[in-house]
């Protein structure tokens, strides 16, 4: 069963209860009404700690199945809470109770009722940071839209001046300064991380494969090397023995750095937690001018880059390129990403670099050892080896993913369909997919799937790609690059015969599952 809060109110009690009582789960619906309707974020803030009251208030009353942010009809924002109803008079009692405060108000309250849930409301919100939270997504959304908006708006209307407001607010949450909040502690993680925008925080004493495990979305074998780092064309790379990344974060690097240095390691001094002793004097040395540290905000740091002492930089990425690990002087500086080199850039970086040859070598060897005989496939075949690649894509949650029948079935345009990772600054997106089994006498062409159009806008999906067995032509990419320029859609994972071969050359497991092993060894030079 499937409630919106705000038509709870209008419900017969005695019905309602019924229906509760006979339902195995329940879906409560909460709108997140000012999200893509104002350009307040106070008014957004005043959303998630409503929405986070409510969710809190009645999580004793329920056994939590799963909660998300969702889009609705494409403009619409909600938090949706699934749930087995637990002590069904006490949940329904303030469901009744909190459906008054969300669309069209009722005569239901009198005044006096409306002022005492607002004035429990405000002593909620002044407690968050020392909360236990069974649903803390959206107070992380809380943070980052006060951190990065609401403060401001809040400063202008302060009743002295905004110069007094920060500094009362950084005095209570200094690391608020640098952009960034310390995670809800949740029922199921109640170690420390701290959040921004831009990237994560790790102290010392959190564990990070954990907190990985718990926020990041990624699987559960989580592989980190240690990554060599160097300056090509102007940018940083990222290289270890699997992928190469372009890191050009340095500026949040720093930033994340300065918070860390100057007010988290003061927090674990001040917890007597095991940590260098002399980190204090050293986190001084990062300014130059200490007269100016009250003059610092997190969107104008002052600092200089070799205020940073690089040779305590250790680098660490994923098998995939998709996480990067940074740590100084015990903390983890954790950023993520997708700009992973391109075979021409790899190629390029190959003739350029000498001190990291062997690795980079490695990589192009992997991508051109071998060709795929496709005639070991069928259509139902490769369907399951495109499923395969997206359930390994560290771009994508595994856990969403969807394979709509068999090949010949009615699929409605959607072959696959996976969402992306929720992060604690976004939240998971729609991606569909469609996988043409092709002869390789024939190319792809834009006439072989015309409905894409209509299926990206019939599903709402923010990613659009192909897989194929033969070439692509001009009409298909001109089709899927209008999507991306027009649409706003990304189609980026557009692979033909020649990406996939170059793909599973350097993941050999999944090539071995679908291919013989003669395809296996097969003449470079003829490659």
């Amino acid at each position: 069963m499937k409630y919106f809060i705000q038509d709870i109110k209008d419900q017969e009690i005695e019905s309602f209860t019924k229906i509760i009582s006979s339902c195995n789960e329940l879906e409560i619906v909460f709108p997140l009404e000012s999200i893509g309707f104002t350009q307040s974020a106070v008014d957004i803030i005043q959303d998630y700690i409503l929405v986070s009251y409510c969710s809190e208030t009645i999580a004793p009353f329920i056994r939590i199945i799963d909660s998300e942010i969702e889009i609705r009809d494409k403009y619409y924002t909600d938090f949706r809470l699934k749930f087995v109803p637990i002590d069904i008079e006490l949940l329904i009692e303030n469901l009744v109770y909190f459906s008054n405060f969300f669309g069209d108000e009722t005569d239901a309250l009198d005044d006096l009722d409306r002022f005492s849930f607002y004035v429990e409301l405000d002593e909620y919100a002044n407690r968050v940071n020392k909360r236990i939270f069974a649903v803390p997504e959206l107070i992380n959304n809380y943070w980052a839209n006060l951190i990065n908006g609401a403060y401001w708006e809040i400063a202008s209307g302060y009743s002295d001046s905004e110069d007094k407001f920060f500094k009362k607010t950084y005095r209570k949450y200094p690391e608020h300064k640098y952009g960034f909040w310390k995670n809800p502690l949740s029922v199921n993680f109640r170690e420390v991380i701290y959040f921004s925008t831009e990237n994560w925080i790790i102290p010392p004493q959190t564990n990070l494969i954990n907190a990985l495990k718990a926020y990041s979305g990624l699987e559960a074998n989580i592989v980190l090397e240690t990554a060599d780092i160097l300056e090509f064309k102007k940018s940083t790379v990222l290289v270890n023995s699997s992928t190469a990344i372009w890191f050009n974060k340095d500026a949040q690097l720093f930033q994340s750095i300065i918070c860390s240095e100057r007010v988290l390691s003061k927090k674990l001094l001040n917890q007597d937690l095991s940590i260098d002793s002399h980190s204090d004097n050293r986190q001084l040395q990062l300014f130059q001018d200490q007269s100016s540290r009250r003059k610092l905000r997190h969107k104008n740091p002052i600092f200089k880059e070799n205020q940073i002492n690089k040779d305590k930089l250790k680098y660490q990425l994923s098998e995939f390129g998709d996480l990067v690990v940074i740590e100084y002087n015990g903390f983890n500086h954790i950023f993520f990403t997708r700009d992973i080199l391109s075979f021409n850039e790899i190629k390029e970086l190959n003739e350029y670099l000498n001190p990291v040859y062997l690795k980079v070598q490695n990589l192009i060897g992997l991508s051109v050892q071998g060709r795929c005989n496709w005639n070991d496939l069928n259509d139902d075949s490769f369907e399951e080896l495109c499923y395969d690649i997206l359930y390994c894509h560290p771009q994508f949650d595994s856990s969403s993913i969807q394979k709509m029948g068999k090949s010949r079935s009615r699929d409605g345009g959607r072959d696959i369909v996976i969402k992306t990772k929720r992060t604690p600054s976004k939240e998971p997106e729609l991606y569909v997919f469609q996988c043409k089994f092709v002869s390789d006498s024939m190319s792809l062409s834009a006439s072989k799937i015309s409905n894409a159009g209509n299926v990206i806008m019939q599903y709402g999906a923010k990613g659009y790609g192909v897989f194929t067995t033969t070439v692509i032509d001009a009409t298909l990419y001109d089709m899927l690059d209008g999507f991306k320029r027009n649409m706003g859609i990304d189609t980026s994972i557009r692979w033909s015969k020649y990406e996939l071969e170059r793909y599973l050359n350097r993941y050999y497991l999944l090539k071995s599952k679908y291919f013989k092993p003669s395809s296996e060894r097969c003449d470079v030079n003829n490659s």
